[in-house]
């Protein structure tokens, strides 16, 4: 016996006891990363002894189709390469089906939604290094859009082991560093004796000590229509040699 939910037909004699409620497929979120379109899918209403196995979902009007994996009891994600329009669309049409069994039964359950897309931004800070007063530093990030870093603002690395600065600086620097779509890293050298108003208290670090990296980093993100400058405060805790 196969049981169809959805999609064609919906076998209510099968295990009648336990058919209360029909089961669905819902969006549990839908993303636009570095990485590319991810979206989570659920399955709601599971009465019985119902697993799910897979299935596949296709983004309406891009000719894009994914299988499904499953990972969660009843969760299922499908990752798509990205593409331009998704960082400017709201929505987005999902169709596809998801497969499992019902009782040992095969079970289809088919699904039509919309949903609303969200754009998911990472950026932090990586290693760090830092002698004879010349500060290294990685950038990690993913996004699926160009960011534009346009400068930093009271840069501070501060000693956590015993309390104090090793430098900071008052003011703004200005930077012109470019992270286009995708997940990479970019590295960034700042020599901390040539920074603006800068307080210079060690031009080393100590093995063992814990240090932190404070970044506040002005931003603009390029999206297709529109440019959108934010304030994001990077920071890194690290202990050298650790």
């Amino acid at each position: 016996m196969v049981v169809v939910y959805g999609a064609i037909q919906y076998a209510s004699s099968v295990h009648p006891a336990t058919m209360t409620v029909v089961p669905y497929v819902d969006v549990e979120g839908v993303n636009v990363t570095g990485e590319g379109l991810i979206i989570k899918l659920v399955v709601v209403n599971s009465t019985g002894n119902l697993t799910v196995t897979g299935g596949y979902a296709e983004i309406i009007g891009t000719g894009q189709s994914s299988p499904l994996r499953v990972v969660g009891p009843l969760t299922l994600e499908g990752t798509y390469t990205l593409l331009p329009q998704y960082v400017s669309m709201s929505t987005i049409g999902i169709r596809g089906l998801v497969s499992g069994t019902f009782y040992g039964d095969p079970m289809y359950i088919g699904f039509y939604l919309v949903a609303p897309i969200h754009v998911v931004i990472n950026v932090g800070v990586g290693d760090v290094t830092y002698s004879n007063c010349l500060l290294n530093l990685t950038l990690t990030y993913s996004t699926p859009i160009p960011i534009l870093i346009n400068g930093a603002t009271n840069i501070t690395l501060v000693d956590d082991s015993e309390s104090r600065f090793v430098f900071f600086m008052i003011g703004n620097l200005p930077l012109h560093v470019l992270l286009m779509p995708g997940v990479n890293a970019t590295s960034m050298m700042i020599n901390a004796e040539e920074l603006p108003n800068v307080h210079v208290f060690q031009c080393s670090l100590v093995s063992g000590h814990t240090y932190t990296l404070y970044l506040p980093i002005t931003v603009t993100y390029i999206y297709p229509t529109t440019n959108v400058t934010a304030q994001l405060t990077l920071y890194r805790v690290f202990t050298v040699g650790g």
